[in-house]
């Protein structure tokens, strides 16, 4: 039967990946439950060519399962359940607040330059910042607040900002017509956001949706309604995307015999000698016999193996394909068929799938998979989240009704709320009778299963990160196993792990994947075992859901020698590679291209800093009274804050004072913003700009002696803010005093700030 729900799952599975972690309750079914070895290969293309549709089951429900998880925002893991937790791989990662300026590793043979660091969920080269016409977050920004943020939270932040921006406030003709400008942004913020139906508008459309009239659509409907209205047509925009790119999702395996490449010359058999004793066996002329002294043996078997001799014994052992394509047929209700092919010796066969997914609830789902030709095998598959911590699921597999199903259960139990470290436990019926039932079933017509019971650990530690290590117990094999998944190089996803057990033995596997296109990933493995299992080189393309995957057999036992040619050599071959000229490249087109946006955008970045400036101008007075109140008593005083490149950021000259010193110098400090004045644009050379003082926009946040930040969103949308270095990486840095204690905070630009904290504290 399929193996139960993985500690992990990769990104895109296939049924037979040998780079997938170990599956609990898989390993205990002896040497062929081991994915890294090559008798695995062999057993499990005997089992697929008299029982096709198993694998394509167990492949249809288990894609549910990674379809299945929550994609609701997370703080470092500490709202993820326990089934997205399990259900994740390391390469998945953990996802959430998690900064994801750096994204996915650059394309090797184009693509994506590099990640938007305007927006990290986009999938544009980089941000142009033409307009914030679609931007969701902006008007949220302004306020300063989270995208949940109550109605009455709306309300008290537009009163303390137009306290401050109200143009009557100021006597200043400057400061008026910039606290005018300012002022209408956070009333037409105000307006929208307080405003239930433009505020759903805007939080699905952005400000573009709310250009185009909605009176017909909304009327008489609350805003609920409208929500589940406009993510039933954001789905089915997405949904329409992905069927203009890929209409159905095709698997082709092709099993390759390459062993006789590396084989000693003398295990190779010659096809001329096969072929003349075919003849002499065909009742014609004996061939003469070496042993009977009748011809030198120099003659019968020669020494030299030319390599076209060995070429001409690589073949193909074993065809699988798989084609099929999904439907919806409800809003909670799909349907998904498929067509598979199985070709092995010479002997082939093939089934229609058919696999109904639904979602009940939020918390739970349930598949039940049927196919339709012989053998005809039914699965039925599902998972219950029982709280945020904890989940359970379950798999019964019916294969013939001269026999009990058999049935697999996993729970899984997140161990802390702070960290995505899971427990799970999962059991395996196997194989069984009930008072005779299944007692006189053949072993040839059904894959038998001993029963195993496993337990384990997996944890994600970032995105693309982590690890899995689980025990498993059986009749007959008790084995340990181990995988951790990292990203290397600028961004290969790299894959190793192993299992060692008393009647598996010892196998080992590593793989890395690398973006070569936008669309087209490779993936290149090598899987190892002792005492037998060979040395299998595996080789994976994919393509927006095409995949073909060819494991290539290159010795049919332990060779080390192999695996120092297939892993060490390669690995270092790439790593000079990367180092010596894709790097470089990387560079090279970076600094091009950010050089192209900022000369495309010039008129916008100038504009945009002079909103800044302005906004400097309104909110000097406030900053500075608000510096005044805290220093009175002895709370939260902003000494220093740069926005922009990290690197550029000038080095602080007071981080190591005493209290009197740190008064001092903050007393000093606003003293002279007081009586400061902002440059303008005219007085800069914006090519050379790469940092933005926030000195004063970050002490007007200042609210109730601290300050938070909302994540999800460039900060250089917050009120006094400004991009100074357009498609670049960004962080935030401060110095400020708190209790006559100066503490400092480094954030990247997608990450909440929260402060006074005393992990800021400068020792």
């Amino acid at each position: 039967m399929p193996p139960p729900p993985r500690a992990t799952v990769e990104e895109i599975e296939d049924e037979d990946d040998p780079y997938a972690p170990y599956r609990p309750g898989q390993s205990g079914s002896g040497r062929s439950s081991r994915p890294s070895s090559a008798s695995s290969d062999a057993s499990s293309a005997s089992s697929s060519s008299t029982n096709t549709s198993s694998s394509s089951l167990s492949s249809s429900s288990r894609t549910s399962t990674s379809t299945s998880q929550s994609a609701s925002r997370t703080n470092y893991g500490a709202d993820q359940t326990a089934s997205s937790i399990y259900n994740q791989s390391p390469s998945a990662g953990t996802q959430g607040s998690f900064p994801r300026e750096g994204g996915d590793e650059e394309p090797l043979f184009g693509g994506r330059p590099f990640r938007d660091s305007h927006d990290p969920s986009s999938s544009t080269t980089v941000s142009t910042d033409p307009s914030r016409a679609t931007d969701k977050e902006y008007l949220y920004a302004l306020l300063n607040l989270p995208t949940d943020a109550t109605p009455d939270a709306i309300k008290d932040s537009y009163r303390s900002l137009a306290v401050v921006l109200h143009p009557d406030k100021h006597q200043d003709p400057s400061r008026k017509h910039a606290a005018e400008s300012r002022f209408r942004e956070i009333q037409r913020a105000y307006e929208i956001l307080s405003d239930p139906e433009k505020r759903t508008i805007y939080d699905y459309f952005g400000e573009e949706g709310l250009k185009s009239t909605w009176s017909v659509a909304v009327r008489g409907r609350s805003p609920h309604e409208m929500a589940a209205e406009f993510e039933r047509e954001r789905r089915r925009k997405e949904a329409a995307d992905a069927e203009s790119l890929v209409k159905s999702k095709g698997d082709f395996t092709a099993h390759i015999d390459a062993s006789a490449l590396f084989a000693h010359p003398s295990r190779i058999p010659r096809k001329g000698m096969a072929q003349q004793h075919q003849r002499g066996g065909a009742g014609k002329e004996a061939v003469p016999s070496p042993a009977a002294g009748l011809v030198p043996p120099t003659a019968a078997f020669p020494r030299r193996v030319t390599f076209a001799d060995r070429v001409a014994r690589v073949g193909c052992t074993q065809l699988v394909g798989k084609h099929g394509f999904e439907t919806q047929l409800t809003n909670r209700t799909s349907a998904t068929f498929s067509g598979q092919m199985v070709s092995r010796n010479g002997l082939g066969g093939g089934n229609l799938v058919g696999t109904l997914k639904t979602h009940w609830s939020p918390r739970l789902f349930t598949d039940v998979t049927l196919s339709f030709l012989r053998p005809q095998i039914i699965t039925t598959k599902g998972q219950y989240t029982l709280d945020t911590n904890s989940f359970f699921s379950w798999q019964g597999t019916l294969q013939t009704l001269m026999m009990p199903p058999s049935f697999n259960i996993t729970y899984g139990q997140r161990l802390s709320s702070k960290s995505t470290l899971t427990g799970f436990t999962s059991v395996r019926s196997g194989t069984y009778n009930i008072l005779g039932w299944g007692r006189s079933i053949g072993g040839a017509m059904v894959r038998r299963e001993p029963a195993a019971v496993s337990v384990g650990l997996t944890k994600q530690i970032d995105e693309g990160k982590g690890w899995t290590t689980q025990m498993s117990i059986s009749p007959v094999d008790q084995n340990i196993s181990v995988d951790y998944a990292t990203k290397l190089l600028g961004g290969v996803k790299v894959r190793t792990g192993f299992n060692i057990g008393t009647g598996s033995g010892l196998s080992a596997f590593t793989s890395a994947e690398r973006r070569l296109t936008e669309s087209v990933r490779l993936s290149l493995g090598l899987n190892c075992a002792l005492p037998v299992g060979g040395v299998t080189l595996r080789v994976k393309l994919n393509r927006l859901g095409q995949k073909i995957l060819l494991p290539i057999t290159l010795s049919p036992e332990f060779r080390s020698d192999l695996v120092v040619l297939f892993t060490v050599i390669p690995a270092a071959s790439y790593a000079a590679l990367h180092y010596g000229y894709l790097e470089p490249r990387k560079h090279r087109r970076l600094k091009n291209r950010l050089g192209e946006l900022r000369k495309q955008n010039h008129e916008l970045i100038v504009e945009r800093r002079l909103a800044a400036l302005e906004a400097l101008e309104v909110l000097r007075d406030q900053a500075v009274k608000k510096a005044t109140l805290e220093m009175r008593k002895n709370g939260l005083v902003v000494l220093e804050a740069w926005y922009g490149r990290k690197d550029s950021f000038p080095p602080s000259q007071i981080l190591v004072r005493s209290v009197e010193e740190v008064q001092s110098e903050a007393e000093k400090i606003w003293a002279e913003e007081k009586v400061k004045s902002s440059t303008s644009s005219d007085d800069v050379d914006l090519t050379k700009e790469t940092f933005w003082d926030v000195k004063v926009p970050v002490q007007a946040l200042v609210n109730k002696g601290q300050i938070i930040v909302p994540g999800n969103r460039s900060k250089s949308n917050l009120l006094g803010f400004h991009d100074p270095v357009m498609g670049e990486k960004k962080h935030l840095q401060i110095v400020y005093s708190f209790r006559g204690v100066v503490h400092m905070v480094v954030v990247e630009d997608w990450s909440e700030l929260a402060m006074p904290m005393r992990i800021h504290q400068v020792s």
